[in-house]
């Protein structure tokens, strides 16, 4: 089946639709050959990922190329593609190597990207297996971005034949996509669920003909395939709401999709094996086009009955857990002839497999095809040279030795009156004008991005706690052999042991005394043991060193038995040891050291208490470098900048915002003795949960990537949390600033963030609004603290003085 089947008679018209250059679609897949003739004049940006390789003879490589031929293939080319006049990212999220599998992070960090890079549909040929349908914190919060901006994002619902979930699909904000047959029956291995339909639809997925690396073709089978049809078709609505002078809104062009959707036939009983196994019904191109570009109430189209809009879906669960994934693909695709009627009896779900992202696809495939006659390019601009390659998850594939003769398009039912679809917010880009470079490709070349353009650079700020890994077995054993033993006492007699090079401790005594060897560790980022970036120090400036240096092994003498090694005159044991053991270090590295450290002191014990590290803020610029761990997991590679690179003592905070409320409010002791009272010590632990709860609901509810604009203006607004404490204190006490006879300590309620509407020229400044409330007394106002951060540099800074006032925003 040729793709365009499925807009049947939208097809023959003259003024055939092939989408518009203003609308932006992202496909996060695997690697795509832009060497094939059917992407030849297409607007293609390569933007750069974990995934780097070009594409290749591997099954991701032709999983990705494929899928990015049924959205872009040209019009004239071997293969005419959905959209093929949208200007395209491709971002590489699945590698030909390994088991096809990836985080559910990596794809978050793709999702983020391309809402940064001004995507109004992203389309997802993957996914992960799980029991309720929940996403990983990190990809739960991208996909609400994407809600919050008004970006659709279009993702298959798997190909275990079964009655199971996969994210990102089950997420109740995406339109999640089933597989048909050629007679529009479901396949028999497309998945289904009571969640995918209230949110989901099929579209055809049998044998759909498509692009294969090195010029050929092959027809496919899978959810993988059915999904760029249905991300094709919702791109088309966006065209055509722009050309009728309208603003794009892919969420209505999603629902206009759902509400067009023909339902299942003979479905009385919506819970019906048969009828669950239909979605929310079949795609349905020239209904759902007729209800974007018609305005008039008589012309709109009913909503079925089986398909509700999405948000009549229950809100999206979270869990850090990772996910199932399906298990590989070798189901055999439905045959061509129209398939009998599907069994009432549910199918069984599929055993568990390791966890990760992967992709979606059909059938195993049978002997590979022969390329096909590289066809003239077509005229047009120059196609981006290919960047870094995609990579596919691990997926069957099913290559057909002839063309399939296209479906015949289904006739449109009778219209009648619906709802308006909702509109949210969205983020587009300006008519006509885009960046003529990616930054992926260049980051130094060209200045893009959803921010506004003011820096060419992806730029991080993030919080979290420093980590270590050696890259190699090698690596670690050099460490080991260089550094010194240390005394330990065993049995009340001192004894020396062999150096321990992933004790924090011993690591940092040694780098202390061996600072050049600080590059030589790959320092990580980490959230809640998950890591997150790789660490780079920034070149190190304006350091003058003239002073001996003392080799690490009489360094460490010198610790244990810190005699005069000098007379100088003003000098003592400990300046001396300071001068010669612990020569200048990056001030990156410096910190770096010291927080592993700091991290494994106790924070309960009160000799280790005040050296207690918890959090660290990272700010740098993501570049586009990646670096193995030593588990195999491949992370990108930030330059951290020494400037906003702190570390603190959660615990310490919480107490010194705790003196201060208590100094400043009712709490404190009144001067006449005979009126002081006794300070509750319950009173006490209550305020210390609260102002705990205050820190807690940014570094756990909200913790992120830190690469988005809203992201880096939240982190910073925490890290302000941690440097300015009378901020919360401020917060508790709002009390006072709020009608009322009653003095209660208030506590927080919201945390949001949004583009501000003032701002300099050439930045990107975010409104950070803190909103806290009376917990006793739910009928006082609100207080709102709004905090003005501009983000467009490196370190990000506040402007403005606080704005208060009372109510929510």
């Amino acid at each position: 089946m040729k793709p365009r089947a499925v807009l049947g008679e939208l097809r023959p018209r003259p003024d055939e639709p092939y989408g518009d250059p203003r609308v932006c679609v992202a496909l996060l897949d695997g690697p795509v050959d832009l060497s094939h003739p059917c992407f030849a004049g297409a607007d293609l940006t390569r933007l750069v990922t974990l995934v780097q390789e070009p594409a290749g003879p591997g099954p991701m490589s032709l999983h990705g190329t494929h899928v990015a031929s049924l959205l872009f293939g040209m019009p004239g080319t071997p293969v005419t593609g959905i959209a093929p006049h949208c200007r395209g990212l491709l971002l590489p999220v699945f590698p030909d190597g390994g088991n096809g599998r990836v985080p559910q992070m990596d794809l978050a960090r793709a999702i983020e990207r391309a809402v940064e890079e001004g995507a109004h549909v992203i389309n997802i040929s993957g996914g992960e297996r799980t029991d309720a349908g929940q996403a990983d914190a990190l990809l739960e919060r991208a996909l609400r971005l994407c809600e919050d901006q008004g970006v659709l994002v279009v993702s298959a619902v798997g190909n275990d034949g079964a009655d199971t979930l996969q994210v990102p699909a089950a997420v109740p904000s995406v339109l999640a996509v089933g597989a048909a047959a050629a007679d529009g029956s479901p396949l028999d291995i497309s998945n289904w669920g009571g969640a995918f339909r209230t949110h989901g639809l099929l579209a055809p997925g049998q044998d759909i003909e498509g692009a294969a690396p090195g010029g050929g073709l092959a027809s496919l089978t899978g959810s993988s395939f059915a999904t760029p049809l249905v991300a094709g078709t919702a791109a088309l609505l966006v065209a055509a709401q722009l050309a009728g002078g309208g603003t794009a809104d892919p969420k209505a062009a999603g629902q206009a999709l759902l509400a067009t959707a023909t339902a299942p036939a003979d479905c009385a009983d919506p819970d019906a094996p048969t009828c669950r196994r239909g979605l929310g019904g079949s795609l349905d191109a020239p209904r759902a086009y007729a209800l974007i570009t018609t305005r008039k109430e008589e012309t709109a189209v009913t909503t079925p009955a089986a398909a509700p809009t999405p948000s009549e879906a229950p809100a999206p669960s979270v869990a850090p857990a990772a996910y199932e994934t399906p298990a590989p693909y070798g189901t055999p695709a439905a045959p061509a002839a129209p398939a009998p009627a599907q069994p009432a009896a549910p199918v069984p779900a599929a055993p568990p497999v390791p966890a990760g992202i992967t992709a979606d696809g059909g059938a195993p495939p049978p002997p590979p095809v022969p390329p096909a006659p590289a066809a003239p390019p077509a005229p047009g601009p120059v196609q981006a040279p290919p960047a870094p390659a995609l990579a596919p998850p691990v997926q069957a594939v099913a290559a057909a030795a002839a063309p399939v003769a296209p479906a015949a398009p289904v006739a449109p039912a009778a219209p009648s009156p619906t709802a308006p679809p909702v509109h949210a917010p969205q983020a587009t880009t300006s008519a006509g004008v885009r960046p003529s470079c990616g930054c992926g490709g260049d980051p130094a070349a060209c200045s893009c991005g959803g921010s506004g353009g003011a820096s060419p650079r992806q730029l991080i700020y993030v919080i979290g706690t420093i980590g270590f890994d050696y890259p190699t077995e090698a690596r670690r054993d050099s460490f080991r052999q260089q550094m010194p033993y240390v005394e330990v006492t065993v049995d009340g007699r001192a004894v020396e042991q062999a150096p321990d090079p992933y004790s924090p401790r011993q690591l940092r005594d040694y780098l202390a005394s061996a600072p050049w060897v600080s590059d030589k560790v790959t320092w990580t980022l980490t959230m809640d043991g998950a890591t997150v970036y790789a660490l780079e120090a920034e070149p190190a400036a304006g350091m003058d060193w003239s002073e001996p240096l003392v080799p690490p092994v009489e360094a460490q003498k010198a610790r244990k038995a810190p005699a005069r090694i000098a007379t100088e005159k003003g000098r003592t044991d400990a300046d001396l040891f300071n001068l010669f053991a612990n020569p200048p270090v990056s001030t990156v590295y410096r910190v770096f050291r010291d927080a592993i450290w700091g991290q494994a002191l106790d924070p309960d014990d009160e000799e280790e208490r005040d050296g207690y590290i918890s959090r660290v803020s990272v700010p740098g610029v993501l570049t586009d470098r990646t670096t193995r761990l030593y588990s195999g997991q491949i992370v990108p590679v930030v330059e951290v900048k020494s400037r906003g690179l702190y570390t603190w003592n959660e615990a310490a905070l919480v107490d010194a915002v705790f003196d201060q409320v208590k100094k400043d409010s009712e709490m404190e002791q009144p001067k006449d003795p005979k009126q002081q009272t006794k300070v509750k010590v319950r009173d006490e632990a209550e305020l210390k949960l609260t102002i705990r709860a205050f820190l807690d609901k940014i570094y756990y509810q909200f913790r992120n990537l830190g690469q988005t604009s809203a992201d880096r203006a939240l982190n910073y607004m925490g890290t302000n949390a941690f440097l300015f404490g009378d901020k919360i204190k401020e917060g508790l006490l709002s009390a006072s600033k709020v009608p009322g006879s009653t003095k209660n300590l208030y506590a927080l309620d919201t945390i949001t963030v949004t583009k501000s509407p003032y701002c300099r020229v050439g930045s990107d400044c975010q409104d950070v609004t803190v909103t806290f409330y009376d917990p006793e007394d739910e009928r006082r106002s609100r207080l709102s603290y709004l905090f003005t951060v501009d983000v467009s540099d490196e370190l990000p800074v506040t402007l403005a003085p606080v704005h208060t006032f009372l109510g929510s925003l």
